[in-house]
């Protein structure tokens, strides 16, 4: 049974029943029976369930939850947030929380600053939401995390740039593309190779994602031959795959850090061009999609290390195959992968803290101190325990894995480990936190 020593509702196992499809979808929404650090191959004896779990249309007053994310051209995070509106229509097919519906408003923002801070003030002024969760945005943290602290509100996002992961008031279920590149690197460094480059998308921010694979190499003493930031969405795949592998030279790995369809264009052309054994292959975690290993052919099998921020997408845990289910029946166009994930875990979380709370307590003051008190929540997507905390800087998700594809699946080639403490990625003091505090068992 998953467990958080923040305000949560007790969870009964499903018992076992000969029942459509359909109804095991609906009736089993969110909660867990996963331990942290599973794999593909863990399973529980506790079925997760939608909420209640009790496949009756919730009908009280809505719960209004909100949240903003980017979509624009060459950068779409809409499928976070459409995989957390699919968990959220799963809950209220299921009794809501007690009985309470959740309405669900997602703003959609272009990278303008000035959008996106009238965006998150509607969104708490106007919309009076209770809580803004799901969130994936370039630029949301940066502009307004000084307007959630002055506000009180405690922000559970899939986080991008750098300040959703060094402010006191956001806190993501992923580790976003600087620790999860550096990640990607570190598999690079356990294969040997001689150089390092990385390539990741021209957006704001793009230079910091990238930053932590030239400071992996440094700290063991790897050449670095590049850092290349590339407009998107990507127009000269060929070029590029070129340039990387030349400036890696031959026994040098590269680094990629790009959405799926963009960085699938750099891998294909490589392909195309016999680039694939020049050199080793990383990519950051967008990179675990379904849409990707589905289309890469047998010629990358085990050439290319993915660093996944969660579990492997066919994993067989409890919270995992929710994950798939809900999927398949509530948003069939979004793609397995890390992305939907991310979009479920958050849905989890603040579901299960709802679900936890008195009436009297369901105020956007409430759910906010309710948010702020989540530790040791257990979900085997995620290789530890998640929380929320009292800290200057949250990342809760620092440890992961290396996907490789095999086939047109990924499989894990290495399990979870911890991403490497550097001058200024706060790891270090955020692990003495962890512990200290108890926030996530270790």
């Amino acid at each position: 049974m998953k467990k958080s020593s923040g305000p949560r509702r007790g969870r009964p196992a499903l018992a076992l029943a000969l029942i459509s499809s359909l109804l095991l979808v609906a009736a089993a929404c969110g909660s867990g029976g996963g331990t942290s650090g599973s794999t593909s191959g863990s399973s529980s004896a506790n079925a997760s369930k939608c909420g209640l779990g009790n496949g009756q249309k919730a009908t009280g007053a809505p719960l209004t939850l909100g949240a903003i994310v980017t979509k624009q051209p060459g950068t779409d995070f809409t499928g976070i947030t459409g995989m957390t509106q699919a968990y959220f229509s799963c809950v209220n097919d299921n009794g809501g929380i007690n009985g309470r519906p959740i309405k669900y408003i997602v703003e959609t923002e272009q990278t303008d600053p000035q959008q996106v801070a009238a965006l998150a003030t509607k969104l708490i002024d106007d919309d009076k939401v209770l809580a803004i969760v799901g969130s994936t945005s370039l630029i949301d943290c940066a502009v307004n995390h000084t307007l959630y602290e002055q506000r009180g509100f405690n922000v559970i996002v899939a986080g991008v740039p750098f300040a959703c992961f060094s402010t006191p008031n956001i806190a993501a279920v992923n580790m976003g593309p600087y620790y999860s590149s550096e990640g990607a690197a570190q598999y690079l460094v356990s294969l040997g190779v001689k150089t390092m480059v990385v390539a990741g998308a021209n957006v704001p921010g793009g230079d910091h994602d990238i930053s932590g694979v030239t400071a992996i190499a440094q700290a063991n003493h790897i050449p670095s031959k590049g850092a290349f930031l590339e407009n998107v969405p990507i127009s000269d795949a060929a070029g590029i795959a070129v340039k990387l592998t030349q400036a890696a030279g031959d026994g040098g790995g590269v680094v990629l850090n790009f959405t799926p369809p963009e960085g699938l264009k750099i891998l294909q052309a490589a392909e195309q061009q016999g680039l694939i054994d020049k050199v080793k292959w990383a990519w950051s975690t967008p990179g675990n999609d379904a849409s990707v290993v589905q289309a890469l052919g047998p010629a990358w099998n085990g050439k290319l290390g993915v660093n996944a921020e969660l579990n492997l997408v066919d994993s067989t845990g409890p919270d995992n195959a929710l994950y798939q289910k809900i999927t398949k029946q509530y948003a069939p166009t979004i793609p397995l992968g890390s992305f939907g994930q991310m979009g479920f875990v958050a849905a989890d979380i603040i579901t299960h803290t709802l679900l936890g709370l008195p009436d009297s307590q369901l105020t956007a003051q409430g759910v906010n101190a309710a948010i702020r008190q989540i530790k040791n929540f257990k979900t085997d997507i995620l290789c530890k325990p998640w929380y929320f905390g009292d800290l200057q800087q949250h990342v809760p998700n620092n440890a992961d894995r290396t996907v490789v594809p095999q086939n047109h699946v990924f499989v894990q080639k290495q399990g979870c480990f911890d991403i490497a403490p550097l001058q200024g990625n706060n790891l270090d003091t955020i692990r003495q936190t962890e512990k200290s505090q108890g926030l996530n068992g270790t």
